[in-house]
C-alpha cells in the first residue's frame, strides 16, 4: 500500500519542507498579540523543535529526516537545508505557547523555545519561485531515496501567489516528483484574520469567493487514505477525498497538522530508543 514506508530511520530517512510567506500582508494582527508572522514562524520553530525531539536518543540526535524552510517575500531565501542534527541546537528565547488544560482546552503559559527561524513581513508573495525551490529538493531527495516515504511540502500564507499560474505550475510540479511509496504532498495552510476553520475539507463549498482560499485548495494534495485514516484517528477531521488544506487555520491548528506532515511518519508516539538508527 502506498504511503507505508514507515516509521522512517537513517537508513530510511524522510523530507519535509516547509515554504513560510514573509510578504507585507504577514505584518497583520493575528489575535493573541501576535501578528500573522510571528504566529506561524512560532509554530514553525515548535515543530522543528519537536522533529529534533523526535529523532534524538540520549545525548545523540539521529538523522532520521531532512529538513528544509523557505521563506518567501522581498526574497526567496533558505534558511535551512539540511539532516536534523545540523539543526540539533538552537539560541532559545522565552515566548507564550498554548497547552492543553485536561479539560478540552487550552491555556496559555510562558516557556524557552529554540528559535530556528525568525519572522519577516516584506514585500510581495513569490509563491512560485518558493515551489520551485522546494522542487529541486524534493527532486534531489528523491533521486537519492527511491523507496523512500514520500516528501511533504507545506507552504504556510495568507494571500494569494504574485504570480498565480506559475505557482500552480511549480506546485503541481512537485506533485509529479515521488518515490516508488507515492507521490509528493503539498499542504497549503491558510492563515485568515477571522472567521470559522476549515481543515481538510474535499470540497471549497465553506470557503467559496475567497480568492487566496480557493486558489491553495485547488494546489493541495488529495490526502492519501492511509494518511486520512491516521489523521482520524488522531482526532483531525478529514473527510473522504479530502484535500490536504486548511482554511482560516489559528495557531492550535497549524502546529497539528504540521506535526501531522512530519512527526506522524517519525513514529513519534513510539520509544525513541525503539525506532530505526
Amino acid at each position: 500500500m502506498a504511503y507505508s514506508n514507515v516509521p522512517i530511520g537513517t537508513a530510511n530517512p524522510g523530507c519535509f519542507v516547509i515554504l513560510v510567506d514573509q510578504s507585507w500582508s504577514m505584518s497583520e494582527d493575528w489575535g493573541d498579540g501576535l501578528t500573522k508572522a510571528e504566529g506561524a514562524t512560532r509554530a514553525v520553530n515548535r515543530v522543528l523543535e519537536e522533529l529534533v525531539r523526535a529523532c534524538q536518543v540520549g545525548d545523540h540526535f539521529r538523522d532520521r529526516c531532512h529538513v528544509s524552510v523557505i521563506g518567501y517575500g522581498e526574497q526567496v531565501e533558505c534558511t535551512l537545508d539540511g539532516m536534523i542534527s545540523e539543526y540539533a541546537y538552537a539560541p532559545a528565547e522565552k515566548v507564550k505557547q498554548l497547552i492543553p488544560d485536561g479539560a478540552g482546552g487550552v491555556v496559555e503559559v510562558e516557556v524557552e523555545m529554540p528559535v530556528r527561524v525568525q519572522p519577516k513581513a516584506e514585500n510581495g508573495t513569490p509563491m512560485h519561485e518558493a515551489f520551485d525551490s522546494a522542487a529541486e529538493i524534493v527532486q534531489r531527495w528523491c533521486t537519492k531515496w527511491t523507496d523512500g516515504f514520500p516528501p511533504s511540502v507545506i507552504n504556510i500564507t495568507d494571500g494569494i501567489a504574485n504570480q498565480p499560474e506559475l505557482a500552480s505550475h511549480a506546485a503541481r510540479r512537485v506533485m509529479t516528483l515521488g518515490t516508488t511509496d507515492g507521490k509528493a504532498l503539498v499542504y497549503n495552510l491558510h492563515i485568515g484574520s477571522s472567521g470559522d476553520e476549515v481543515i481538510l475539507p474535499n470540497n471549497a463549498s465553506k470557503f467559496t469567493g475567497d480568492r487566496p482560499a480557493e486558489f491553495l485548495f485547488s494546489i493541495s494534495s488529495t490526502l492519501p487514505d492511509a494518511l486520512r485514516e491516521e489523521a482520524v484517528a488522531q482526532g483531525i477531521p478529514a473527510e473522504s477525498d479530502a484535500r490536504c488544506f486548511a482554511f482560516n487555520a489559528r495557531q492550535v491548528w497549524m502546529i497539528k497538522l504540521l506535526n501531522f506532515g512530519s512527526l506522524k511518519v517519525l513514529g513519534s508516539g513510539q520509544d525513541q530508543t525503539s525506532l530505526p538508527d
